[in-house]
């Protein structure tokens, strides 16, 4: 199909899901979209940097139908049905290796909770697949202020904090039971993830009814009055609650968003092509003491957090400095992607990595092969796909981050140099003497003298700021860690 020919569909800026299909009438791909003509346009426009299989994909589109939604979330949903239903061969080939992510309901726990997770298991409810991790979390939000669903797993002596501010209803503190908490908020969450909002709404409509004929009969100020009044008084807001936050939630403007910064990230910098994977870096300790440092991983402008990975700095802890710790961690990072292959095994290991503890790893279970580097930095593969995925190297990013300024990026460049890798990087630091929200970031880019400062409204300086500050959480949080830890010790 041509651009020509999109235009003359008439397709409705409004939310809703997508679906492309091929000269079979076979769904070759769904999405979803705040906007579905802009959505649909995009793919033709020239300015759009598509990779290889989206060009694939482009080339076999015969005809384009659209389903039209009450706002953005039931579009996240209504992808997810289609994707799950029909499997469309360019929704999963443009996952490459990525799982998709799914909403797990743990009904066998004592609080039955909501959370993200990639991995399908025996237990609980599960719905999905989702496409965007992060609409799935923003989703979550948005739900949690209709039903205001408990993240505590077990009961405690008092309540959590978000039942001070309304986001749940008291079950981990026992303001209220099991029975009542599954009636009012997990039943209703199920049923919209199946898509029934109007099953949800009708129920709500129904109960409504029932207790304004009930309430006639009751004395006016009497207990029961009164208990009969709460609840409908509870139902109805609910009804308003529901469709406004439905209404007003804007999910999809925000992957959007983010999509669109990646694109004019490669225009600022003046990249090849969009970079897939963004790798941001940093270093914590405190007077070299506890130096730690960390590597984030943005996949399509999204944080990918399965591919985060933490280094413990071995070499001159007290002494080093901030760009010598650097050069260590890049050094081992990279020394992953050179050799890939297995480099022996360990009797004993220790450290962290993506959040896995390894030594807990080596001690249930001491038989076992755990594939380590020289360095030993636990190869990651090994706890997602075996030892057979272990073979395969850290996949290079396609541009690097660097938090610090002109010394930071000199030494990331001569590691690169050393690699024989050429790989987009920059530096991103604050001005002299400022660390305020408005103060201005400065950019250094390899063989400029003079910094780059965008200014804060620009798209490309979000993504940049978001990869460095999620660095600095990152190593920050470790180093917290192992300072708590020590202090344990002691």
């Amino acid at each position: 199909m041509t651009i020509e020919e999109v235009k003359k569909l008439d397709i409705p800026k409004k939310p809703g899901s997508y679906q492309f299909y091929n000269e079979a009438g076979e769904i070759i791909y769904v999405g979803k979209a705040a906007n579905l003509q802009s959505r649909v346009l995009s793919y033709w426009q020239k300015s759009t940097d598509h990779t290889p299989a989206k060009f694939a994909m482009l080339k076999q589109i015969n005809s384009i139908k659209w389903i039209e939604t009450d706002s953005e979330i039931e579009a996240l949903l209504l992808e997810s049905n289609f994707i799950k239903k029909y499997q469309p061969q360019f929704n999963v080939l443009l996952r490459d290796d990525k799982r998709f992510a799914y909403v797990k309901i743990s009904l066998e726990d004592e609080i039955p909770g909501i959370f993200v997770t990639r991995k399908v298991d025996q237990a609980g409810r599960y719905f999905g697949p989702f496409v965007s991790v992060m609409a799935v979390k923003e989703t979550l939000k948005t739900i949690r202020k209709i039903w205001p669903y408990c993240a505590t797993r077990k009961t405690q002596k008092k309540a959590c904090f978000y039942h001070q501010i309304g986001r749940c209803m008291g079950i981990c503190g026992n303001v209220v039971g099991k029975k009542e908490y599954l009636e009012k908020v997990i039943k209703p969450i199920i049923l919209f993830f199946e898509g029934k909002k109007e099953k949800i709404i009708k129920n709500y409509e129904i109960k409504i009814r029932d207790l304004e004929k009930k309430i006639k009969k009751l004395k006016e100020g009497s207990d029961e009055h009164v208990e009969v009044m709460e609840e409908l008084g509870y139902l109805k807001f609910q009804v308003r609650n529901m469709k406004h936050v439905l209404e007003h939630a804007n999910i999809l403007g925000l992957v959007d968003k983010y999509a669109t910064d990646i694109v004019e990230l490669a225009k600022v910098l003046g990249l090849p092509k969009t970079p897939d994977r963004i790798e941001g870096y940093d270093i914590s300790n405190i007077f070299g003491r506890e130096a730690v440092g960390s590597m984030v991983v943005f996949t399509d402008g999204e944080e990918d957090k399965n591919e985060y990975r933490k280094f413990k700095i071995k070499v001159g802890q007290g002494e080093a400095s901030d760009v010598r710790m650097l050069r260590e961690v890049l050094e081992r990072r990279f020394a992953h992607s050179e050799n890939p292959l297995l480099r022996g095994v360990a009797p004993k290991a220790t450290g962290c990595v993506a959040g896995v503890d390894v030594e807990p790893l080596v001690k249930s279970s001491p038989s076992q092969h755990i594939p380590l580097s020289q360095e030993g930095d636990l190869i990651l593969p090994f706890i997602r796909g075996g030892v057979a995925a272990a073979t395969e190297g850290w996949t290079l990013p396609d541009l690097i981050v660097i938090d610090g300024g002109k010394p930071q990026l000199n030494v990331a460049a001569a590691v690169l140099k050393k690699h024989k890798l050429k790989i987009p990087l920059i530096a991103i630091s604050k001005g002299n003497g400022l660390r305020s929200g408005i103060a201005p970031d400065k950019l250094f880019f390899p063989g400029e003298k003079k910094p780059l400062s965008l200014p804060l409204s620009s798209p490309a300086l979000h993504l940049i700021k978001r990869v460095r500050d999620e660095a600095h959480r990152f190593a920050i949080t470790y180093h917290r860690n192992l300072r708590s830890k020590e202090w344990l010790n002691k």
